[in-house]
């Protein structure tokens, strides 16, 4: 997510939706009677007609709706502010937004924590980009803030055959030096290489000689550069590797939270209302949260968001797992939310006693 603030003061945010995870934290950031602004499409009638034409609209927020095999966050309320010609101000309407959109955010009641409250409750990933071919190369880290470039050159090789091949095995192999420091000094959890041809697959190559453990994706893109750059943002493959990493830390949770659960039950809580009273304690170590239970604008998650801040303010980790894999499976068979504790606590003793 690339995230601006635009007015501190008033509370105005100008959000860009990077991948499927920002949606989640979208869905954190908006409330009930907050005002976004964005483009869409509606319906009206032209003469006789009726045509769905893209407009820009302000909607008073009402309520939110994931859909989760569309990769949707549908946004409802009451159009205040859109074209005059169309009299759609006062009608409902609903915004749809995906991956790759752009909004703006008025908030109704507005603080400088928010933001930071936020940003801690999902700590971003580092994600290195690479795009390169045989006339340029460009490296960036991608953050929650947006896409940082930290090299980039301009490279010669042969344009015949003679001494192409060797000029070709140089730059992979300082390009792979370079990339595998730069990931140890940003401490990335994804690497994404792109290219045409071949390239790609003889760097991940020469980067996973050097260090096994980093997890190298590549994918095809038509240039190197900056431009390689912007199309390796578009594709499916960055989403991959937040989701793979999610999904990867809330199964070693849970293996974890299943262990404990058998040795120990003093160490662990599930479901809403255990872990709200380990939150409050402050005895949270690390939790799992389905993203089903932070959807819609309902009591329950409410009280999610406040035991998540509570987690968050006395360093706890939290990992937010899609609820259609087997792990987010696993987690909603527990009442969607688990938690490992740092010291024992009775979490029946202590309901009975609240």
């Amino acid at each position: 997510m690339r995230l601006e603030i635009l007015n501190e003061r008033d509370g105005v945010l100008r959000v860009r939706v990077d991948s499927d995870d920002d949606l989640w934290l979208l869905s954190l950031l908006i409330a009930k009677g907050d005002v976004v602004k964005a483009r869409t499409t509606r319906d009206v009638s032209i003469g006789n007609v009726k045509r769905r034409v893209p407009m820009m609209l302000a909607i008073s927020v009402e309520k939110l709706e994931f859909q989760p095999f569309t990769n949707r966050l549908r946004v409802h309320g009451v159009v205040v502010e859109g074209p005059d010609r169309f009299g759609v101000k006062g009608s409902h309407h609903t915004i749809a937004i995906g991956v790759g959109d752009e909004l703006t955010i008025f908030k109704s009641s507005w603080s400088p924590r928010l933001i930071n409250d936020i940003l801690k409750i999902v700590r971003p990933l580092n994600i290195l980009l690479v795009a390169l071919d045989f006339d340029e190369y460009a490296i960036a880290i991608l953050q929650m803030q947006g896409m940082k470039i930290l090299d980039s050159e301009v490279v010669s090789l042969p344009l015949s055959d003679e001494g192409f091949e060797e000029a070709e095995e140089r730059l992979v192999q300082d390009l792979a030096k370079k990339v595998v420091e730069i990931a140890h000094r940003f401490g990335v959890e994804g690497i994404v290489v792109g290219s045409p041809g071949e390239l790609k697959n003889k760097l991940k190559k020469a980067i996973e000689a050097i260090n096994g453990r980093l997890r190298v994706y590549v994918d095809t893109v038509a240039n190197g550069g900056y431009a390689g750059l912007q199309e390796l943002l578009n594709r499916d493959v960055v989403r991959n590797i937040i989701r793979d990493s999610a999904v990867e830390k809330a199964s070693k949770v849970l293996e974890e939270f299943e262990y404990m659960l058998i040795k120990n039950v003093n160490k662990v809580a599930y479901g809403l209302e255990h872990v709200e009273l380990a939150a409050n304690l402050g005895a949270v170590e690390k939790l799992v949260v389905v993203d089903e239970m932070l959807s819609g604008f309902n009591e329950a998650r409410g009280r999610v968001e406040d035991a998540l801040r509570k987690v968050v303010e006395k360093s706890g980790e939290i990992v937010i797992v899609p609820g259609n894999t087997p792990v987010g499976e696993r987690v909603k068979m527990l009442g969607g939310i688990v938690a490992i504790l740092r010291y024992d606590v009775d979490i029946e003793l202590l309901r009975d006693t609240k």
